[in-house]
């Protein structure tokens, strides 16, 4: 949804009318071609040969010890948990599991599930914008810059974040029935539609509690992009609509949300209130932070930095505000922010809740792009352009680095089973010395909770490193920097 305005100067816009033109006169080879620039782009992720977290390896144990009906009837239950952290994502579950199948034996179909996932909500992405009467260019370079931005790389390459891509999926089906409001009328057949999609969005991941702020904001940019022939009733509908599964699971799992809000919770999911300013201030200005991978890194950083980045974003939401107006400029703010309101609270959430912020941010940089060539403000855009180089340099750095932690974990876990083979009946297990706090992560994040590295409810790897408690084990091996485990000699020896 544009003004009119957009429409009409968008025409000027020569050097990106062949997108429009390609998509106009042969819609499945722009499609094609979308989904080419997605494997493309995302060739780096596919050749990671490990995973990021123990999250899949956890889902591989399972299937792997005892079987895939066993894992299917365990993760697809639908519980209120007892904390609204506790993940009752059914739906996201299931299709984890079905990646799972093949982390062990190719990786590449693995990782290829979460690309496959980008690149479906892409392609209806570009859908919804031309059923909201967006120009063909611009829906387009949205599609394609949503393909390319940092904000969904990490989702894309964590196999377990897959759960903020389906959501997203999902409340975008919805948004297509939504976007058509001001030229129809809420039928029986459109809001059950708009049911399905909000419920399957709620079973994917939880976030999606923020659909009926969606729906309002929907209705806001029809307003102001069509006040001709807007009217209030349609959406007032749709956001009663869209709010019933909502309040079905609120009500489901409302001892969880309690039991969350008196505190007893996981730490990582304990609310407050006093946690959102921060986290605000990070979510802004991450697009812009190149090297910044996880969002928990963020504090580590020189001050000068997230403040540089924000910015730059600053910059974005004021080209909007110049070139369509503040109302448009305030809208993309929200759309930035909408999907992110139910995790502004928690203390440390990733950078894989950024997904959804990326379809606001993609359309607002095509948008302001087209326009300010329409325009023959060529120093600005060549500023925007600059500016799309450095999101995807960003995309690039997140993947380069999910490749060297997938490195990492494997070699990491050949040594860890090669070791623990060797070792007779009855050993204790090994202890993994190491300094190196990022190489803590990667080896932590590869054994944590896992079924295959436990023995009587206790881990049979455990660190020597700071912050962590070694286990009693005699065997002690070192990690180097390049990930392999070498012999350490015991303490007593020292």
């Amino acid at each position: 949804m544009v003004p009119q305005a957009t429409r009409q100067a968008s025409t000027g816009a020569t050097q990106l009318s062949w997108i429009g033109d390609l998509m106009h006169r042969h819609p499945v080879i722009a499609a094609l071609g979308l989904v080419a620039l997605t494997l493309i782009s995302h060739v780096i992720i596919l050749a990671t040969p490990g995973f990021f977290a123990h999250d899949e390896w956890q889902k591989f144990d399972h299937i792997r010890l005892h079987g895939f009906q066993d894992f299917a009837r365990a993760y697809g239950e639908i519980k209120a948990g007892p904390y609204f952290g506790y993940p009752m994502r059914p739906i996201g579950f299931l299709q984890q599991g079905v990646a799972s199948l093949w982390m062990e034996s190719a990786p590449l179909l693995a990782h290829l599930v979460g690309v496959a996932n980008h690149t479906v909500v892409a392609l209806v992405f570009v859908w919804v914008l031309r059923r909201a009467d967006v120009v063909p260019t611009t829906a387009g370079l949205a599609g394609a810059l949503f393909v390319l931005s940092p904000l969904t790389t990490m989702a894309t390459g964590w196999v377990a974040a897959s759960f903020d891509q389906l959501y997203v999926l999902f409340l975008l089906l919805g948004a297509a029935l939504i976007v058509r409001l001001p030229d129809g009328r809420m039928s029986a057949p459109r809001a059950a539609g708009l049911l399905l999609a909000t419920s399957a969005a709620l079973l994917s991941k939880e976030v999606a509690i923020a659909a009926p702020v969606a729906v309002l904001l929907l209705g806001y940019l029809a307003r102001i992009a069509h006040p001709d022939r807007y009217s209030w009733r349609p959406f007032g509908i749709a956001f009663f609509v869209v709010l019933l599964p909502v309040a079905a699971y609120l009500l489901l799992r409302a001892p969880a949300i309690a039991a969350s809000l008196a505190g007893h919770s996981d730490p990582a999911y304990l609310p407050d209130i006093w946690n959102a300013p921060g986290i605000v201030w990070r979510f802004f200005s991450f697009p812009f932070r190149i090297k910044l991978v996880e969002m928990s890194a963020g504090v580590f950083r020189s001050p000068w930095q997230p403040l540089a980045a924000a910015v730059v974003h600053l910059l974005l939401v004021g080209a909007v505000g110049w070139l369509f107006g503040l109302r448009f400029a305030a809208a993309y703010v929200a759309g930035y922010f909408v999907f992110l309101l139910p995790t502004l609270a928690l203390p440390n959430p990733g950078a894989h809740v950024l997904y959804g912020s990326a379809l606001a941010m993609s359309l607002a940089i095509a948008a302001t792009l087209e326009r300010l060539l329409a325009m023959q403000h060529r120093r600005a855009a060549a500023l925007v352009l600059a500016g799309v180089v450095a999101l995807y340099a960003h995309n690039v750095a997140i993947q380069v680095r999910l490749y060297e932690h997938g490195v990492c974990q494997v070699r990491f876990l050949t040594g860890v089973d090669t070791l623990l083979a060797q070792q007779p009946p009855g050993s204790q297990g090994i202890v993994v010395v190491l300094k190196d706090g990022e190489l803590l992560r990667v080896a932590n994040r590869a054994v944590a909770g896992r079924e295959p590295y436990m023995r009587d409810g206790n881990p049979v790897v455990t660190f020597d490193a700071p912050d962590q408690q070694a286990g009693s084990a005699t065997t002690r091996v070192r990690m180097t920097a390049a990930c392999a485990l070498l012999p350490e000699p015991p303490l007593a020896q020292k």
